[in-house]
């Protein structure tokens, strides 16, 4: 009965991969179709084709491109599709991708494909692993178990990188910010304007901490495009969600509405920088006596207690054997 079961499992493990693979070729046919079909189009609008723009399909030096190009289209358009899945969690979960520097477009739809076809292909080639190499039964669960494990952590791992460049590209910027305030204060007082005195940071600060002067750099091109200020620091915000950025777009926001030079909100925000780094660090200092309960306890005290209780254990033990 069991090999019976086997049989038909394989068979379906199989039908399925067949399916899978007959909805992949119909994408790739959908997408030269719809090449070809914009090609036609720009065709008959008269727009002019380059060396590389022949028809879809056909060999040539620009072919490897074109199925790159091809590849590309499918799993943005299968990302589109299972986007869908995220829910209410899509906007958020952009959001993250932009605190962690993908800013593309296309960088959800990546997400999605990701988060939701790799855990599908492990768990599906998992399990048909298990059921050609194990027979079905007690022996088969440990290794479906490491398969489903597998499929979990490939989904979930895809969300701890996202996380961990996040805060690893936050924590750049947080070091960098006061290196933008000290550089504002000098520009502002050199006679610059906000917008002049922020790009010309910016353009310092490449080198240094380049995720922040390329938000800097941004925020001056979004004001200097729409000449919505408020906008502008609103999205600064939105893409570095940390506390000192969202208190500079505050400032500047003030500056431009009430009127208050920049120069001088530069330099209160630099004072109040300077004040929360003491403060950090006397909490750090605070700590040090709690960090070293640890140590003290596992690594000096067995030494003290073998140097204070040692030679009176050695002398009993002398006595103990002398008393024989």
């Amino acid at each position: 009965m069991s090999e019976s079961m086997m049989n038909i499992l394989s068979w379906m493990a199989f039908a399925g991969l067949i399916l899978a693979t007959l909805g992949l070729g119909a994408l790739v046919d959908i997408e030269r179709r719809r090449a070809g079909l914009m090609l036609r189009l720009r065709r008959a609008g008269g727009e002019a084709l380059g060396p590389r723009a022949a028809a879809p399909g056909t060999a040539g030096p620009g072919s490897f491109a074109w199925l790159r190009g091809g590849l590309r289209r499918i799993v943005l358009r299968l990302g589109e599709r299972l986007s869908v899945i995220l829910g209410g969690e899509a906007r958020d979960t952009a959001a993250d991708l932009r605190s962690a520097g993908y800013r593309s477009r296309d960088a959800l739809l990546v997400y999605a494909f990701l988060k939701t076809v790799l855990p599908v292909c492990a768990f599906l080639s998992g399990g048909l692993w298990v059921l050609t190499v194990y027979p079905i039964g007690m022996q088969a669960l440990i290794p479906s178990a490491i398969v489903l494990a597998v499929a979990l952590g490939m989904s979930m791992g895809i969300d701890m990188v996202v996380d961990s460049k996040r805060r690893a590209r936050l924590a750049r910027i947080r070091r960098g910010f006061p290196d933008l305030l000290e550089l504002l204060v000098i520009a502002s007082e050199a006679g610059q304007g906000p917008q002049q005195a922020l790009h010309r940071v910016a353009r310092e600060l490449q080198y240094s901490t380049p995720e922040l002067a390329a938000e800097m750099q941004q925020m001056v091109a979004e004001i200097s495009m729409t000449n919505d200020r408020r906008t502008a620091y609103d999205k600064l915000s939105a893409r570095v969600p940390l506390p000192e950025i969202a208190i500079f777009t505050q400032a500047l926001e003030q500056s431009d509405t009430y009127g208050t030079p920049f120069a001088r909100a530069m330099r209160n925000l630099v004072a109040e920088q300077r004040a929360n780094r003491l403060i950090a660090l006397e909490e750090k200092a605070a700590r040090l006596p709690v960090l070293m309960t640890v140590p003290l306890i596992f690594c000096i005290m067995p030494a003290v207690f073998v140097v204070l209780v040692g030679p009176a254990g050695l002398s009993i033990f002398d006595n103990i054997l002398a008393g024989r």
